[in-house]
Formats: C-alpha cells, sequence, structure tokens
C-alpha cells in the first residue's frame, strides 16, 4: 500500500527529480503551443501561470515592425480554478472571427489542461511513483486531459481501462491532485497483493481519494468477495460522517468493455453505480511522445537523458511497436542505463541488452560506433548478449531465502544480494519497500528494477511466495497446527487473503495439501 503520508526515504534525489521534472514542464508547454495549429496567427505568445516567470515562444510569423499592439488575453482555468493567462500578440494582418476565438479558446484549454496534468507529474516524481507518464502534447495526451478534467469536477467513481501500470496510477493522481481531495491523502492498493483487509483501505483514504489497481485479479468468487467487502467499508464510512468519505479510482487490464453500457465492476450495488470509464491510450497510439518518455525515465532513475540520450536510442524506441505501456518503455530504458557505463546509450548497446527493439524498429538505422559498449562492472553485465535475464526460476530464490543460502547470492547485483540476506531472518515480520531500500542501500526504484530484471517478480508478490512456501513446509511438518497459527506465524494477517495466495500460487487450499498428503501416505 502507498499513502501520500509516508515521508520522503530519499530527499535530495527526490529533489533533484522535482528539479528535472520542472524544466521538463517547461519544455512540454513549449511543444505544445510550437506545434498548435493556430502558431502562425502569433508574433509571440506568453504564458503567465501564477507565481511563476512568464514562458515566452514565438510564433510561426515572427514579429513585424512596430505596430499599434492586437493582442488578446485568454484564461487558464482547469476544473473551475484559475491557474494563469496566456497572452498573444496578434499578427497585425489576422482579422479575428469566430473559427479564430474557438480555436483560440480551445488552445488555451489545452494549455491549462497540461499545465495542470505536468503539475501532478511533479507530485508523482516527489512521492518516487515511478518515472513520469503522462508527458506529451499529441492529441492522445490532451484528449487525456479532458477526462482527467471531467473527472475532477465529477464525484463518481472512476475505472481507468487497458492497464494496472504506471499509467493507471498516475492518472488517478492526477484526477486527486487536481479534484476537491487535493491536498489530502492519496492511498494505493494493490488487490493482488495487498495483506490488509478493504476497510482499512477505507480507513486510511478518508477524506481523499482511494486508488485500487489490479481490481480484476483473481478468480470471479475473489473478486466479488472483494467488492463485496468494500461495499460494506464504503457504506459504513458514508454513515459515519461526509468526512470519512473518500474517491474511489479502480485500473481495470481489460482495454475496453464488453458493452458500453455495461458496469467496468459486475457485483453486487458496485453494477448499479454510475461509473466515470476512462480508456488510457496504449503507447502505439501516441509515439510521438517516446521520445519524452525516454528523456523522463533517464532523468527519473538518475541517469542524464542530457548525455545518455543518443539518436539511436529516440529512433529504435520511437519505431519500436510497444506491446504494452510506459512501464515496459521505462523497465528496457532503465536497464540500458544501469547495464551500460556513464556513455550515451548507442546502437552497439541497444543491439547487445535490448536486440528486441532492433527486430521491429523499421528501416535500417546505422551509427558509427567504433568501441563496444563498456559496463559498469562484472556484477551488472550480462554474461552473453542471448541469455535470458532471470538465469534461475523463482522458486531457486525462494528456496535460497528459507535456506539462508546467502553463498548463492554472490551471482546478483550486489544491492538485491542485500536485500536477500535480509529476507532471510525477517521475511515474516511486515516489510515495505522503503524499508528494504534502506538495508540494500539503493533507491526504491533501483531495487523495484533489480526485483523484476533478476528474480522476475516485484518485491511485494516475491515475498507472498516466500511466506507462502514456508507455509507450505509448516503445515506439511506439523498436521495438527491450525492452519490460522501458521498464516500468522509467516506474515500474513488477514486469513483470507492467505487463503486466496495459497491457492493462486500452490493451486490448492491449505485444507486440500493436507488432506492430499493424507491420502498419499494412505
Amino acid at each position: 500500500m502507498i499513502c501520500t503520508e509516508a515521508a520522503d526515504s530519499e530527499p535530495s534525489r527526490a529533489s533533484h527529480r522535482a528539479g528535472v521534472s520542472y524544466l521538463n514542464e517547461l519544455a512540454e508547454i513549449r511543444r505544445l503551443l510550437d506545434r498548435s495549429a493556430c502558431r502562425h496567427w502569433w508574433e509571440v505568445a506568453s504564458l503567465e501561470l501564477f507565481g511563476q516567470q512568464p514562458l515566452l515562444v514565438d510564433g510561426a510569423v515572427g514579429r513585424s515592425a512596430p505596430h499599434v499592439p492586437h493582442s488578446v488575453v485568454l484564461a487558464l482555468e482547469f476544473s473551475r480554478r484559475p491557474l494563469g493567462e496566456l497572452r498573444l500578440q496578434l499578427s497585425p494582418h489576422l482579422f479575428m472571427g469566430p473559427a479564430h476565438e474557438s480555436a483560440l479558446t480551445e488552445l488555451a484549454a489545452q494549455c491549462a489542461g497540461t499545465v495542470q496534468r505536468l503539475a501532478s507529474q511533479r507530485w508523482v516524481v516527489q512521492a518516487q511513483w515511478g518515472a513520469p507518464c503522462l508527458i506529451g502534447s499529441s492529441p492522445a495526451m490532451l484528449a487525456l486531459d479532458r477526462h482527467i478534467e471531467e473527472s475532477c469536477v465529477d464525484a463518481r467513481p472512476v475505472a481507468l481501462l487497458g492497464t494496472s501500470c504506471n499509467e493507471a496510477l498516475q492518472t488517478a493522481a492526477a484526477i486527486h491532485h487536481g479534484g476537491a481531495g487535493a491536498g489530502r491523502t492519496f492511498v494505493k492498493v494493490d488487490c493482488a497483493t495487498t495483506l490488509e483487509p478493504p476497510w482499512r483501505w477505507v480507513d486510511r483514504a478518508r477524506g481523499g481519494t482511494l486508488f485500487l489497481c489490479n481490481a480484476d485479479h483473481g478468480t470471479h468468487a475473489d473478486q466479488e468477495h472483494l467488492w463485496l467487502q468494500l461495499e460494506q467499508a464504503m457504506g459504513l464510512s458514508t454513515q459515519l460522517g461526509s468526512h470519512w468519505a473518500c474517491r474511489l479510482v479502480v485500473a481495470l487490464k481489460a482495454p475496453h468493455l464488453p458493452d458500453p453500457s455495461s458496469s467496468p465492476i459486475p457485483h453486487g450495488a458496485w453494477s448499479q453505480c454510475d461509473w466515470k470509464v476512462i480508456t488510457l491510450p496504449p503507447l502505439a497510439q501516441h509515439p510521438e511522445d517516446i521520445p519524452v518518455l525516454v528523456r523522463a525515465v533517464l532523468d527519473y532513475h538518475g541517469h542524464s537523458a542530457e548525455h545518455r540520450m543518443t539518436d539511436a536510442l529516440r529512433h529504435w524506441c520511437t519505431n519500436y511497436a510497444w506491446p504494452g505501456n510506459a512501464a515496459q518503455l521505462e523497465w528496457t530504458v532503465a536497464r540500458m542505463a544501469l547495464l551500460t557505463a556513464n556513455t550515451p546509450i548507442g546502437a552497439s548497446d541497444i543491439s547487445l541488452l535490448s536486440p528486441r527493439l532492433l527486430g521491429d524498429a523499421g528501416p535500417a538505422y546505422t551509427l558509427a560506433e567504433p568501441q563496444a559498449p563498456r559496463y559498469e562492472n562484472r556484477e551488472t553485465a550480462p554474461p552473453q548478449a542471448n541469455l535470458p535475464t532471470v538465469a534461475q526460476p523463482v522458486e531457486h530464490w525462494v528456496r535460497c531465502v528459507l535456506e539462508h543460502d546467502t553463498p548463492a547470492f554472490a551471482q546478483l547485483h550486489a544491492g538485491l544480494a542485500r536485500a536477500l540476506q535480509y529476507l532471510c531472518k525477517q521475511f515474516h515480520e511486515p516489510i515495505s519497500t522503503e524499508q528494504l531500500a534502506d538495508q540494500a542501500h539503493v533507491s526504491v526504484s533501483h531495487l523495484r528494477f533489480l526485483f523484476r530484471d533478476s528474480l522476475g517478480l516485484p518485491f511485494k508478490l516475491f515475498l507472498q511466495h516466500v511466506r507462502i512456501a514456508h507455509a507450505q513446509r509448516l503445515l506439511l511438518a506439523s498436521p495438527q497446527r491450525r492452519i490460522t497459527d501458521v498464516a500468522l506465524s509467516v506474515g500474513f494477517s488477514d486469513f483470507s487473503h492467505f487463503q486466496k495466495c495459497f491457492r493462486q500460487i500452490v493451486g490448492q487450499t491449505p485444507g486440500d495439501l493436507r488432506r492430499a498428503r493424507a491420502l498419499a501416505r494412505g
């Protein structure tokens, strides 16, 4: 679970990231004005946000000789809240008509939406919730801005379709940041891995926003049980007073609803709710934003985009047919930046570390690179280009943790090895990603990357596998021991969640496991 009340474990890094994010904001707003179809109507545009220096952008017609100023001032508003003004010094040859006024009003709305979206991205960066991925000025991003603004002034629950990854989290954060709950608690819950019951989620999110990702995870019965519990918790919170109510945003992996008139949550009273449904655009729908996303990933993970970005990296990432979303792009780019030395990421690096980009990138692209890529150390360099990243199955590393086989960790990244050594003794205790990152002496984002890249699972899911594997051993070693005692001893505080995780990982319930062993023994 993620809550904005948590303290920042890396203030200096967060401050640096926030500064980089602000520089990218100015570049994004400038890019939007430069790409505008109205650009040939003005000589200079001045975007003036309250409390900030004006941003000046020259128009396509250039500045003419001195003449009587012919300007227009457009208010920048988002969800009925003023943000500043857009001042345009128009061409003396332009005769304003209704069509011009309508187009300029739409441009001001696009600027306001972009400003608000990028402000929420700065908030996301400071909270260390992954590289900003809601950036760019493509039509897909501008359309998403309109959906976000509508959600900010609408009290209905929101369903985000298409992904449960960072795009969904950051869209939910943008809705929270621009709505009535801004400044209050924002709580993220991963329904696939959480150990807490729904009433605690609602209690933590009171007055703010509750964001659920992977809400469609598990069997139909699991989902029905979850939504029944949440219905009871939300109903109870509403009865206790309006200050307990929270905004609900849900992320679903389905790219669309089977029937546009159907409910995204077909369980209990939720099926009768009036939902605001937003379909998040995949990368394939806005490839023009990919170069900006790549730069944001490099900056967020501490690699200077100004130094590491190359024409080859920009070309291959833009032309690759990404089957997933921005999280896949972030993983790929961050991995290449981590495994290469502090040098520009060129074509030979891409060929060695991410050859799949070259297979689908379209026209051939060459770049003279006399030297092969260099690696920071032997720990991080891959042994061969075509070997899979995960050399051992996850069961191997689970066994190593349970049996304290620390010598096996020597082949892993030093930070990941320290994290697993800590888990050997503490896996049954409550452990946050931030706490484990401190023990591993790496950043939170770096630790998340190491778990996914080297072990093939995110940290929380790997921890579940360790706990369930230990529970299996205890259940079979002590047939008379109560299952609830076993669940508590391995780190589960919610028995129903233990049952669900056990069935998903093992393929049967704890009771079925014991009965099968008893039958096998005769």
